[in-house]
């Protein structure tokens, strides 16, 4: 069995073309005088109508597979496949920048409210600082000083407006390629079959989504006043000299890389003499260096130095699962019984139970800096206040056997690492409580009419009632320097508490 496809994936547009993009890559190569050629607005001066983006037409997607009869009993399967996945990063804010957004922050207070406030401190204070009272709007520029004149009309920023930003997209994105691969054999032993196989996929031109790219390096963000010893933290943005007004840019590329290996196994039994059951069980380990659109802050992700993700953010990914083990099972009890009389099949007759247990080991979490450990949640790059990254590592943290939710791992492996330079925590190395839950049910078949049954079902989810945990992404358990460093304080996302139902069923 082969096959082959073909897309074409063309970039967003808008309807009136109000989309912009600020080309980075472009931006580091030009001058003060030059620089507007950068911000790239959707059908003017040459730009297309996807504000620069273009289009891939590269996405052949070709898919083979077979199966091969080794033995009356034994098949061996394996398959292979490309497929491309343009997804809807746009929504991330994404192209939405000057000069279709602007900002008005006058940051001054209605004539009365100022009077008030004015007042209240000359007669002692009231809790006011002098310093906490802003500038009456009467006296600030394009600032209106009552509510009834309403809200000035903001003019469109440029590239030279104050306090500038971006969230911008590289003009080469392209949609994301993932090749997948399995090879497995299966071998049937009456009505169980038994099957044992590799499966794994490797990912290729993955989002990423970079908070700010604009930020120095880690090596040229700290010095130390000679006088007092303490830092100084340089604002030397890669654009700092030709766009001094600029601050972040959030940056949008496709240059993530993933893969994923498993053996997985199953043991399948047919309905037979009333007994079915499917057991599995996976082995496996996923990597990236792409998180989730949610998660690249709380995981210490790209913000110790952006412009070098594969080399310092590779590592486990956030939903690597290494053991899973899942059984369903369905009995018919008597399912082969001939009953005698009527009321013995009325009364032993119809019964079933049934469960669902499901085990697997902790998901992983990155250890982060917080500002409660050295005063800096960022030790790296201070100035990119996007988010936390990661500290030192002394040690392996992971405990062999003594775990207990007051102290899941062990805090005293890692230390904030010397300002200006980059943690030696890799992301995601340290994983939480593993999960479990069972869920049992008992049924009963009565047929009442001819064709037709009714059946009475008791359900229990998580019959147990055992809690499963979790160490939280971002929380403080995980924040290097948090009071609750190393504890466990939160229950498994997926955790239910038990719960009994009863129902009726009629099946006709």
């Amino acid at each position: 069995m082969y096959g082959v496809r073909y897309d074409i994936f063309t970039p967003f547009t808008e309807r009136h073309g109000y989309i912009s993009n600020f080309n980075f890559t472009q931006a580091l190569g030009l001058n003060s005088t030059n620089i507007g050629q950068a911000l790239q607005v959707a059908n003017v001066n040459g730009v297309n109508a996807n504000a620069g983006i273009g289009s891939d037409y590269k996405d052949v997607a070709p898919r083979v597979g077979f199966a091969w009869s080794l033995a009356p009993n034994t098949v061996l399967r394996g398959g292979y496949g490309l497929s491309y996945f343009p997804g809807n990063y746009t929504s991330n804010a994404d192209l939405k920048n000057a000069p279709f957004v602007s900002v008005y922050s006058p940051n001054c207070l209605s004539s009365a409210a100022y009077s008030i406030q004015t007042t209240s401190q000359a007669n002692g204070g009231g809790g006011i600082s002098p310093n906490a009272i802003n500038r009456n709007c009467a006296n600030v520029p394009g600032a209106f000083a009552t509510f009834d004149q309403g809200l000035p009309l903001p003019a469109a920023q440029n590239i030279n407006s104050p306090n500038l930003s971006f969230t911008a997209e590289d003009p080469r994105f392209r949609p994301a390629l993932i090749q997948q691969f399995n090879l497995q054999v299966q071998q049937q032993f009456g009505p169980n079959v038994l099957t044992i196989g590799y499966v794994g996929n490797i990912g290729q031109h993955l989002p990423q989504t970079i908070n700010d790219i604009n930020v120095p390096k880690p090596a040229d963000t700290v010095t130390l006043n000679p006088q007092t010893g303490q830092p100084n933290f340089s604002s030397a943005r890669p654009l700092s000299v030709i766009l001094p007004n600029l601050t972040g840019v959030n940056w949008l590329v496709s240059e993530g890389v993933s893969n994923y290996s498993a053996l997985q196994t199953s043991f399948q039994r047919r309905l037979t003499n009333g007994l079915s059951f499917d057991a599995n069980y996976t082995w496996g380990r996923a990597a990236n260096d792409v998180t989730g659109f949610s998660q690249e802050g709380s995981q210490g992700a790209y913000n110790a130095d952006p412009t070098r993700i594969r080399q310092i953010d590779y590592g486990i990914a956030e939903n690597d699962i290494q053991n899973r083990f899942a059984l369903s099972l369905n009995y018919a009890l008597a399912g082969n019984h001939h009953f005698g009389n009527a009321l013995e099949s009325a009364a032993l007759g119809g019964w079933q139970v049934n469960t669902i247990t499901v085990w697997q080991s902790g998901k992983p979490v990155s250890i982060l800096n917080s500002g409660n450990a050295g005063g800096y949640g960022n030790r790296a790059t201070p100035i990119n206040s996007g988010g936390s990254d990661r500290p030192n590592q002394l040690h392996n943290p992971n405990f062999g056997g003594s775990k207990s939710l007051s102290q899941y791992f062990d805090t005293t492996a890692f230390a904030p690492q010397p300002l200006g330079t980059i943690g030696t925590t890799q992301r995601n190395d340290v994983f939480g409580p593993h999960y479990r839950h069972v869920d049992l049910s008992l049924f009963k078949d009565f047929h009442v009419f001819e064709g037709g049954a009714l059946q009475f079902r008791a359900e229990t989810f998580n019959i147990s009632n055992t809690p499963s945990y979790q160490l939280t992404q971002g929380s403080g358990s995980v924040q290097l320097g948090n009071s609750n460093f190393g504890q466990v304080t939160d229950v498994d996302s997926n955790y239910t508490p038990r719960l009994v139902q009863f129902a009726l069923k009629l099946n006709f």
